[in-house]
């Protein structure tokens, strides 16, 4: 429930002299007696009444200063700056030889276009020739080629490993870096997005090395980047080579002790000689003295910056041998501060006017170093003619993901309405519904559902201890009837809900605790394809019974809910149609034989089932009157 937003300018000016002109009879003990409106005093009493409307007016007008200011008191955040797309290039040469592209170059469809990326790391261009293979139990090629998902690695906890050739052509050494693009089918935000998140633990321990594909030669990488936190998410992975490395060792080995992951990795694409970038272009201007000379000791100085008109995202200033710094508003600086703000949209640093801010002074030297960028206009699709603003390398460059992220500068109103928004979210975990919420919304980490057992410790299963949490956490993924979560995933969702819980509760996550069910399913009548029946009521109701998208809504079977024939039958019924009638739905728990019961078939508290077996046993149609006497 949100707090109506309070009206003071609820008074017109009618509402006021109606209600002065009442109260002059006994004000004025019966000596005032002409009210109408050539009485010099009801002629005052109009003019304060129109004085006091307009301040009225005054009051209900909040002015974006007083927002900005209320937003930093709240600990919120004021007015966000436009902010740049991102994407990945993959780079190309027609060069035998590889070629060294650093971080920073900037790379654009059209030299003169305003729409330009700047590389974010340091990419050797290898030359390419053929496609990328890969294997794990066979051959997977095929299946990466075509974008089916080629799963890597296991979720059993055993040992596991996924081979991949490079397309890598010529035999050069080279000190630079390996960089691969590993697009993964996951809901978890990409390394390049503004939204990704560092510091999760890995799913599984991964090591990363080279083989020769010959066979002849094996070895491990000096350094490792891994942007996709252990195969989490998609991102940017830069392998650096040993010493004698060569393009001929071009076959590449992902392998792990114990893959505990809860679902195995999808690889959509794997690309080689690729980097992060971004819709922003650092420059560095000095030239700005036909400005500051011309400065008086005034406020509202203004420096603009060139070529920066509704472009300007950053920007850092030395002023006669001093720092000035970028502030969001002047609302909490002082005489003495060496603050500026950014005016997008003539692409100029605005100073102070010396009560809030200093003012500076004229004829000082000035060295701005300012980026410019952003905005929705960097967003966009996938496009192979990129091209080098400078031509430092010969190379071209294609977008292999679309450029997403970019936003245009927020405005006031926006802010506020986002931190009305931010002001109902929870941040404090007291209540059941805390903890579910907080753990669903784990940040770097996809959990699907979860549930809070209040009074449940793992140390004292019989007992309800006062003050303990257990959360049970289902992860997010594709398909698996029975997910487990990953080591990862529990200690970003356990450190999240430590942070956010109450000094003398004690928490604790956990996987879901699951029940087998068997399950037989009576069909009436002689269905033409028995497998096809089989196969239509098994799907159905292991989908109905699925811990993420099982349940009457679609949402999951709800924690700890009995199992009611009725409407595992009706389940049943809806998938088959009119290929065979249902009589009855037999349920057996924790391996025990289906039995046929009216009675609904209770689970423990938080409790998840899974459909282990599901078989069908067709019965003979009784036509009426057969078995009476």
């Amino acid at each position: 429930m949100t707090v109506p937003v309070p009206k003071l300018d609820d008074l017109t000016w009618a509402d006021l002299m109606s209600a002065v002109t009442r109260r002059i009879p006994a004000e004025s003990d019966g000596a005032w007696t002409l009210h109408a409106p050539v009485d010099p005093g009801i002629t005052l009493l109009e003019l304060f009444a129109y004085l006091l409307e307009q301040r009225l007016y005054w009051l209900d007008q909040a002015p974006d200063e007083l927002v900005v200011a209320i937003l930093k008191l709240l600990g919120l955040e004021p007015p966000r700056p436009a902010r740049p797309a991102a994407t990945v290039l993959a780079l190309t040469t027609e060069s035998p030889e590889p070629a060294e592209v650093p971080a920073g170059t900037v790379f654009a469809r059209d030299p003169a276009a305003a729409i330009r990326f700047t590389l974010d790391d340091d990419v050797t261009v290898f030359p390419v020739s053929g496609e990328v293979t890969v294997e794990t139990d066979r051959d997977r090629t095929a299946d990466l080629l075509a974008r089916r998902g080629v799963p890597l690695l296991s979720t059993d906890g055993s040992p596991a490993s996924a081979r991949f050739t490079l397309p890598l052509a010529g035999a050069d050494t080279t000190s630079g870096w390996l960089s691969l693009l590993f697009e993964l089918d996951s809901p978890v935000p990409p390394s390049w997005s503004r939204l990704a998140v560092s510091g999760v633990r890995p799913p599984a321990e991964l090591t990363w090395s080279w083989f020769r594909p010959s066979g002849d030669a094996s070895g491990a990488f000096e350094e490792v980047q891994d942007g996709t936190g252990g195969l989490r998410r998609s991102g940017v992975v830069r392998l650096r080579p040993p010493a004698g490395w060569t393009t001929m060792h071009s076959g590449l080995l992902v392998s792990t002790p114990a893959a505990t992951y809860a679902s195995p990795p999808l690889l959509l694409r794997l690309a080689v000689n690729v980097s992060g970038a971004r819709h922003v272009e650092t420059r560095t201007v000095t030239d700005l003295a036909d400005q500051t000379d011309d400065w008086l000791k005034l406020p509202g100085q203004r420096l603009v910056l060139p070529d920066a008109a509704d472009r300007l995202l950053t920007a850092c200033l030395k002023l006669a041998g001093e720092r000035w710094e970028s502030v969001a508003d002047f609302a909490f600086g002082t005489s003495r501060d060496r603050i500026f703000l950014l005016d997008r949209h003539d692409g100029a640093l605005v100073f102070g006017d010396g009560l809030t801010g200093r003012i500076p002074r004229p004829g000082g030297d000035a060295v701005v170093e300012y980026t410019i960028g952003g905005g929705r206009g960097g967003n966009g699709g996938v496009t192979d003619n990129w091209l080098p603003v400078s031509a430092a390398a010969p190379v071209r460059a294609a977008n292999l993901v679309q450029a997403e992220g970019g936003e245009d500068p927020e405005t006031v109103a926006r802010a506020r309405d986002r931190a009305a928004g931010a002001l109902g979210e929870v941040t404090r975990a007291v209540t059941a519904e805390d903890f579910v919420t907080l753990a669903v919304t784990t940040p770097g980490v996809a959990v699907g559902r979860a549930y809070a057992a209040v009074g449940e410790h793992p140390g004292f299963p019989c007992a309800r201890v006062p003050g303990a949490v257990t959360v049970h956490i289902v992860p997010s993924v594709p398909s698996g009837s029975a997910p487990e979560p990953d080591p990862g995933m529990l200690c970003a969702v356990a450190g999240r809900l430590a942070e956010a819980r109450l000094l003398t509760a004690e928490v604790f996550v956990r996987a879901p605790a699951y029940r087998d069910v068997r399950l037989r399913v009576d069909l009436a009548g002689t269905p033409a394809d028995r497998t096809r029946v089989s196969t239509v009521v098994g799907d159905a109701l292991r989908r109905f019974l699925d811990p993420l998208v099982g349940g009457d809504d679609g949402t999951g079977w709800p924690f700890g809910e009995a199992l009611r024939p009725s409407a595992l039958l009706r389940a049943a019924q809806q998938a088959l149609g009119d290929l065979a009638d249902v009589t009855a739905v037999a349920i057996g728990i924790d391996g025990t034989e289906p039995a046929e019961t009216c009675d609904d078939v209770p689970l423990r508290a938080g409790e998840l089932p899974v459909a282990r077996e599901v078989r069908t046993h067709v019965v003979a149609v009784v036509e009426a009157g057969e078995g009476l006497l």
